[in-house]
């Protein structure tokens, strides 16, 4: 089976697109985060969902055009990994 990850409530956060990256600043821990794409992308298609980095490339795929799912899933999945480090997103 696999692991199930959930964003941070968007209410919790801040985001500011500013050039080629977002800033997100976490109310929680007062800390603001530079992040580029995928990360943005991936946190406005988990809404408040549970879902698998398959779910994630699955709906990612509705609005980018993606060669390679399996492909996709992976970076998907490296990037809800340093998600979670940063609080930003959790496993369930």
């Amino acid at each position: 089976m696999s692991q199930l990850y959930r964003a941070a409530p968007s209410e919790g956060l801040i985001q500011h697109p500013l050039d080629s990256m977002t800033l997100i600043f976490q109310k929680s821990s007062g800390i603001t985060h530079m992040v580029v794409d995928p990360v943005p992308a991936i946190l406005a298609v988990m809404n408040k969902d549970a879902l698998t980095a398959e779910d994630i490339a699955g709906r990612l795929s509705d609005s980018y055009d993606l060669e390679d799912s399996g492909a996709a899933a992976d970076i998907v999945l490296a990037r809800l990994v340093e998600l979670c480090s940063l609080g930003l997103v959790e496993q369930v």
